[in-house]
């Protein structure tokens, strides 16, 4: 039977966000829908249950440790956010070896593709295969991406050599010479979706030397682009405009370290959550991004670089989108890889083709701010020199008293449970008192953010209607938060 980590890279299961818990702790049976939460502690084991109606917040650590205790390989759970920023159910869900995940999507798909993949039928081999047909035309001319691919949706490794015994294998001649793809053998169903699925990516990845398609050429040439000699941008910026690259635009770019992760995992970031993380952006626009924004992607050093072009200067709402887009997706990748420690940087707009090299440097350098112990470690650019301007203004001993004064009743709870406090209070207050827009910005539900504002005013007693308070706990919390460790 297969782990639910085995699942999630299956055709339809993509919709599928995982929020806590081990995905591999338990073998998969199948999957129930349950009405109510007082269901969940009679499902079968190795059950992937589906709760239909929400949990309320207080009762979410209930749900967890019924579904733990029934041996539930995983609890799926409509619009429930608010789990990664519930420590108490995160650690449930890890002492109970039970996955915690979410999902928008259509209920009936789902349950089909879960059962298709238990299963390991005919159906399931055609869906990969036919996922395969769909998404291998993004690498053409590029074994190593069109192998990263096929692993992914097979559920098996792929690699570029010949096949040895025990083996499936393809090849493809192309023009830069022949290319052979093997994977490990199955029998029945999974042995055709294999074979058939290592002969596409190897016709795919030996045919893109006739002529690239235009993401794979935009992605390779906004990768020259940023590691080629300056005196090489002229030309390449005229290549880029003949292939539909907005050199002339302004971009902001987005940077997320990926050293930690192999090819693969680097490869499937470029091919599935990125364009997923795009599309729920645009479905969750509220009119701050215009329709005319291009997002294209390329892998530099290790690291993808992620430009947005807007058409006109996107502003300070375009600058706030798309922070919450990095945060999204390395959000969203720190979830699949945890043991990784991945972060990423943001830098300012600007407009033309050096100004896409100027970004990606900003976005480069906001990654040498120290870390921390945010959810989502994403930095942005410190353009106007404010980080340090309030270092400078901290570093005095009057200044760190008055600090340490007016955080004392949230700081003395420890750093575990007052750091993420005071990044909700900062989020909360630099978004003038919005729990919407700082939920956006945190990756919590907007009751999470509720929960956490009351909780900082019953400590402290402050007053966030007051313009002054509000001032100084907003200077406190930056400059608290973007101290280095260590004395002052």
């Amino acid at each position: 039977m297969p782990r639910l980590v085995d699942l999630l890279s299956a055709p339809g299961l993509d919709a599928l966000r995982p929020l806590a818990g081990p995905l591999d702790a338990t073998e998969i049976t199948g999957i129930r829908l349950e009405p109510r939460a007082d269901g969940l502690a009679a499902v079968p084991a190795g059950t992937v249950a589906v709760l239909l109606a929400p949990v309320p917040d207080h009762l979410l650590d209930v749900a967890v440790r019924d579904a733990a205790a029934a041996g539930a390989a995983a609890l799926v759970l409509r619009g429930g956010e608010q789990v990664a920023g519930d420590i108490a159910v995160q650690a449930l869900a890890e002492r109970g070896r039970i996955a915690v995940l979410t999902t928008d999507g259509d209920l009936a798909a789902l349950v089909v593709a879960v059962d298709r993949a238990v299963a390991g039928d005919s159906a399931d081999a055609l869906a990969r295969i036919g996922a395969a047909a769909r998404e291998l035309a993004s690498a053409a001319g590029d074994p190593e991406r069109a192998a990263a691919i096929a692993a992914r949706l097979l559920g098996t490794p792929v690699e570029r050599r010949a096949a040895g015994p025990g083996e499936e294998g393809a090849s493809a001649a192309g023009p830069d010479g022949e290319v052979r793809l093997a994977a490990a053998a199955q029998p029945g169903h999974p042995g055709t979706a294999i074979r058939s699925v290592l002969a596409l990516a190897a016709l795919t990845a030996a045919g893109g030397g006739h002529g690239d398609v235009p993401v794979r050429s935009r992605g390779h040439l906004l990768a020259e682009l940023l590691v080629a000699p300056q005196d090489q941008t002229a030309r390449l910026a005229a290549r880029g405009r003949t292939i539909g690259l907005p050199v002339d635009g302004r971009h902001i770019a987005l940077r997320i370290e990926a050293a930690a992760l192999p090819a693969a995992d680097r490869y499937r970031l470029l091919d599935t959550v990125l364009p997923r993380t795009l599309t729920d952006v645009r479905q969750h626009a509220d009119g701050h991004v215009p329709d005319g924004v291009h997002w294209n992607a390329a892998l530099v050093d290790d690291a993808l670089v992620l430009l947005g072009t807007w058409p006109t200067d996107p502003g300070a709402p375009g600058r706030r989108k798309a922070l919450a887009l990095a945060r999204r997706a390395v959000d969203r990748l720190r979830r699949l890889h945890p043991e990784a420690d991945l972060r990423g940087g943001v830098g300012a707009p600007h407009r033309g083709p050096l100004g896409i090299r100027t970004s990606a440097r900003e976005a480069r350098a906001a990654l040498l701010k120290p870390a921390t112990a945010d959810t989502v470690p994403v930095t942005a650019h410190d353009a106007a020199g404010l980080d340090r301007m309030l270092l400078e203004w901290y570093a005095s001993d009057t200044a760190r008293e008055a600090v340490d004064e007016l955080l004392a009743p949230v700081t003395e709870l420890g750093p575990d449970r007052a750091d993420p406090l005071l990044r909700t209070l900062q989020a909360y207050l630099d978004h003038n008192n919005s729990p919407a827009r700082a939920a956006e910005e945190l990756h919590l539900h907007r009751n999470a953010v509720g929960a956490r504002i009351r909780r900082i005013t019953d400590l402290t007693g402050a007053d966030l209607t007051d313009p002054e308070t509000r001032l100084a706990l907003q200077l406190a919390c930056r400059a608290r938060l973007s101290a280095p460790p260590g004395p002052a």
